[in-house]
């Protein structure tokens, strides 16, 4: 089953905010995003540093501090209403706050690829990832998501807030236009499995996030998977690494799903574009 198309007035629409975004970001970079949410710090191997308030801070008290940080995001991710009626043909599933919060601490924490970044999330849904990027202080966070629903639960999670370092777009991932690429300085996506009828859908989900980054790429796939992923990204140039192997707690969401949940090893890798 082909994946849905956007109207003539949505794709017109997306491209006039991608046109916008490049003004948007240098005047954000220019004013500077604040929040106090929290603060980021050097990977834990680092030897003791000394705060903003001048105190010197070891590696077991910055381990604590980025534990509660961390469990601080989870708990700010567990108030994300995710998908009410989940798509089969789109492959929509939860992604866990726990999943969620360890990816984006882990990118920010052990490379810098989130605070002061513009972050491109490909897939979007209902916005874990994308409210997650901005809450660690992205410069600017673009979510993609091809499936207007979903996008109307993610308004209602931000809520009034409103937040000027974030935007969402609706659009297939695989027609952004090409004037684009190599525009976000990260990317990082939760993309479909590629089971069922969208087999393939995985590594063109893949593919475009390199075209799109001029520095790094995140994303999460099965551990099934891995030497597939990892050779498709050395036929595109593309270095990656797996940095971290995490469980998925997959909930029964569809009818066939005979199970209550399952656990699904899955892989959170790291590319760098040269």
């Amino acid at each position: 089953m082909a994946f849905p198309q956007p109207n003539a007035q949505r794709d017109l629409a997306s491209r006039k905010i991608l046109e916008e975004l490049q003004l948007k970001k240098q005047l954000l970079l220019k004013q500077g995003v604040a929040s106090s949410l929290n603060c980021p710090l050097p990977p834990l191997g680092s030897p003791n540093i000394t705060t903003a308030d001048g105190h010197s801070m070891s590696s077991a008290q910055r381990a604590a501090l980025q534990t509660a940080n961390a469990q601080s995001t989870e708990e700010l991710l567990q108030d994300v209403t995710d998908f009410t009626k989940p798509k089969i043909n789109l492959e929509q599933y939860v992604t866990p706050p726990h999943l969620a919060s360890h990816m984006l601490y882990t990118i920010q924490t052990q490379y810098g690829d989130i605070k002061d970044k513009t972050i491109a999330d490909l897939g979007s849904g209902c916005g874990a990832l994308t409210i997650g990027a901005a809450v660690l202080e992205a410069a600017f966070v673009v979510g993609f998501e091809i499936d207007p629903d979903a996008i109307e639960i993610y308004l209602e999670n931000i809520g009034d807030e409103d937040p000027l370092n974030v935007d969402v777009i609706c659009c297939d991932v695989k027609k952004i236009p090409s004037r684009f690429n190599n525009f976000f300085d990260t990317v990082i996506m939760n993309p479909p499995f590629g089971t069922k009828h969208n087999e393939g859908i995985d590594m063109q989900f893949l593919t475009r996030a390199f075209e799109l980054s001029k520095g790094a790429v995140y994303s999460l796939h099965k551990t099934s998977t891995r030497k597939h992923v990892l050779k498709t990204a050395k036929l595109q140039g593309v270095t990656g690494e797996v940095i971290a192997e995490l469980r998925y707690d997959l909930p029964s969401t569809y009818k066939f799903h005979k199970k209550s949940s399952v656990d699904i090893n899955v892989d959170l890798f790291r590319f760098e574009i040269n």
